[in-house]
């Protein structure tokens, strides 16, 4: 059976939502000391962010972060849609999330948080224009 296709502004919309709620996640887990967590939640905003404009370019579900990079590429980048920036951005902070996810004995400042916190902001403030003024996807509440 042929899985049906999620309703593509519904998706964004969800997505979006998702977006703000890590930024909001990484903010607090900053603001308590917890700098791997924020750095963890910091990428997962701006992979959401990407997942909510790919979704709007037609793209409905992405199996893996490999894949998000790959069509954050092809379907953003490539077709000049937002400036090759973003794609580092994104790509730098799964690097990080990953280092901040799995390996236990490296340490993180508030700096470090700081910085994912600051990538994850301007990240959602470069989206939010892709999305158009679609009523169904807020504003970042940021």
């Amino acid at each position: 059976m042929v899985e049906p296709l999620v309703p593509l502004v519904p998706l964004a919309r969800a997505e979006w939502q998702r977006a703000q709620e890590a930024s909001a996640a990484a903010a607090v887990c900053r603001d308590n000391g917890y700098y791997a967590d924020a750095i963890s939640r910091s990428y997962y905003a701006i992979a959401h962010a990407a997942k909510a404009a790919l979704a709007l370019q037609g793209i409905p579900k992405i199996d893996s972060h490999e894949g998000l990079n790959r069509l954050f590429g092809r379907d953003l980048v490539n077709k000049n849609r937002i400036e090759r920036i973003w794609s580092a951005t994104l790509k730098q902070s799964h690097a990080k999330r990953l280092r901040a996810d799995y390996h236990a004995t490296d340490t993180f400042t508030i700096d470090d948080a700081q910085d994912a916190c600051d990538h994850a902001t301007a990240f959602l403030n470069r989206i939010r224009p892709l999305l158009g003024n679609n009523p169904a996807v807020p504003p970042p509440a940021l």
